[in-house]
């Protein structure tokens, strides 16, 4: 996510009295991503005529938005799947406080390019020799190779810290990753055959290297995966050429809010926070996402893969970290 977009979102209104509504926060990311422009104005359409009246906030990010929710127990956000679960994973007692909501918005892909390096058996075989490339410390696809180092750390933790580098941006990162061989650009993104990003890659020649681990796949949060193996098309089919298909693991736009018993006894606080929570809930998917204009491309289902498919990506790997010294 920019968390280039995932994500978080958060805080939202919370009825206070009969009749009355208390406007509350929805913690949602930078105002140029989709957690901000797209996302939270539509929940907070939905929301309104049940009698609730939130505002978006712009945060730093899905931890900003973490930090702020655990401060406001009335507050919903929307978080990037993988960073909450590297989160919760580090916070198991501030975790216990926080319900998942829904998560079946979109999916934000996990991206790993390079110039030279086409599989990801290609990197698990140099991974002591690679540079990494990611955006600034405080995005989501820093939390996200965090996330990576905890769930294979039989790969990633061989990555010594003099290998990885922080960029000004996601953009600066894949430019670096394409100018040198045997460097690999990490990012975190909505799928948009329109976003500079993709298209500097794939004007470029650049490789999409499908991430795909077992481990990966079998993580969860809560019951629920944190990634899933997808495909998308990150650009426009021409006359000529047929859109860039990539298929690579990808983690879901999460809504979390605190549980209702974290809600202050006394007046209707907590029947609002659960009617709150179940309104979110019911929300019909569609009403949530834009039906037209730049952004609904962003939110189509993605491709299934089909499980021979996945089943092969994923033996590959398994066999290259076996191999692994």
């Amino acid at each position: 996510m920019r968390f280039s977009v995932l994500f978080g979102f958060a805080g939202l209104l919370l009825v206070t009295g009969i009749g009355t509504a208390d406007a509350q926060s929805i913690f949602t990311g930078g105002k140029s991503g989709a957690y901000f422009s797209v996302l939270c104005p539509a929940l907070v359409d939905g929301l309104r005529n049940e009698g609730f009246t939130p505002t978006c906030q712009e945060t730093t990010g899905t931890i900003d938005n973490i930090t702020k929710l655990l401060a406001d127990p009335t507050a919903v956000a929307f978080v990037q799947g993988d960073a909450y679960a590297n989160w919760v994973a580090a916070n198991p007692a501030e975790a216990k406080k926080i319900v998942m909501v829904r998560n079946d918005l979109a999916s934000e892909g996990v991206y790993f390019v390079s110039r030279n390096q086409k599989t990801f058996s290609d990197v698990v075989r140099t991974i002591t020799r690679v540079k990494i490339v990611l955006p600034p410390q405080t995005s989501g696809a820093a939390q996200t190779w965090e996330n990576l180092k905890k769930v294979l750390p039989q790969v990633f933790t061989k990555v010594d810290a003099t290998q990885v580098t922080y960029a000004e941006s996601a953009a600066k990162a894949v430019d670096m990753a394409l100018a040198t061989d045997n460097t690999i650009a990490l990012f975190v993104q909505l799928p948009d055959p329109a976003n500079p990003l993709f298209k500097t890659i794939v004007d470029k020649k650049g490789n999409f290297i499908p991430l795909v681990a077992r481990a990966l796949l079998s993580q969860q949060v809560n019951g629920q995966n944190v990634y899933t193996l997808e495909t998308r098309p990150v650009s426009s089919a021409g006359i000529i050429k047929g859109a860039t298909e990539v298929t690579t693991i990808a983690t879901p736009i999460t809504i979390i809010t605190q549980s209702t018993d974290n809600i202050p006894e006394g007046g209707n606080a907590r029947v609002n926070h659960d009617d709150l929570i179940k309104m979110i809930k019911s929300l019909p998917r569609e009403k949530l996402l834009p039906k037209s204009g730049p952004t609904a491309s962003l939110f189509n289902r993605a491709f299934s893969v089909t499980k021979d498919a996945a089943n092969s990506m994923v033996d590959q790997t398994e066999k290259a970290i076996k191999d692994l010294k």
